[in-house]
């Protein structure tokens, strides 16, 4: 039932998302769009890629605490609109990360509410500052953007929620390890080395892997 509700959430979410992919109002006129036009055709993907992530969500029922499956269907189902957006136009725009980090909040104080775990807001209070401050620190002496640095904030609190610092450390490991596997794909595809690599997509997979290890207990 957990994994039916979770995709059926992620199904009723898809539509929204689908149409205001399809508009592409996120970009900007100086954006080179690279997942196509807006005629919606990539964009069809976002029903099917949002249902099975809150469907994985929900799986997750039976090993993360109380409604803690809520949260991490919250993050799963907004980096799919993240990872979209900076692969398209290689940057994570506000619009995109301040309404996801406002459900994300929501979500965290709905299941603090339901379980009497007040730490729990604490903690993502923590992994938030944490996660935030590394990765604008690499911002800093490095080439990622603020839109990086303001996805680790939101990472670091779903990170933070459900446990840390290990669950951060390992995020960052699988985030490092994500990242270098993608450049040395582009490098083998023709891809120079000053080439600008979206760094999104393995953020959120790198967090990805350290909640579902954590779910199944194998931290």
């Amino acid at each position: 039932m957990p994994v039916l509700a979770g995709a059926l959430l992620g199904v009723l979410a898809a539509w929204p998302a689908w149409w205001w992919l399809r508009r592409g109002t996120y970009r900007r006129d100086d954006d080179r769009a690279l997942l196509g036009s807006r005629d919606g055709r990539a964009a069809a993907m976002a029903p099917l890629l949002l249902a099975s992530v809150c469907g994985i969500a929900g799986a997750t029922s039976g090993f993360v605490p109380g409604w803690g499956w809520l949260v991490v269907g919250a993050y799963l189902a907004g980096g799919v609109l993240v990872c979209w957006t900076d692969l398209d136009v290689h940057r994570i725009p506000d619009r995109v990360t301040v309404p996801w980090a406002l459900v994300v909040a929501l979500a965290s104080v709905v299941v603090a509410a339901l379980g009497g775990n007040g730490w729990l807001l604490s903690g993502g209070a923590l992994g938030a500052l944490a996660y935030g401050a590394l990765f604008l620190l690499l911002a800093v002496v490095g080439s990622l953007g603020l839109g990086d640095v303001k996805l680790a904030v939101v990472s670091g609190w779903v990170l933070g929620v459900f446990g840390w610092p290990w669950l951060l450390v390992t995020a960052l490991i699988a985030t490092l390890a994500t990242g270098a596997a993608v450049a040395v794909a582009l490098l083998l595809a023709g891809r120079s080395r000053t080439a600008h690599m979206p760094f999104g997509p393995p953020l959120v997979l790198g967090t990805a892997v350290a909640l579902l290890l954590d779910a199944a207990r194998l931290l």
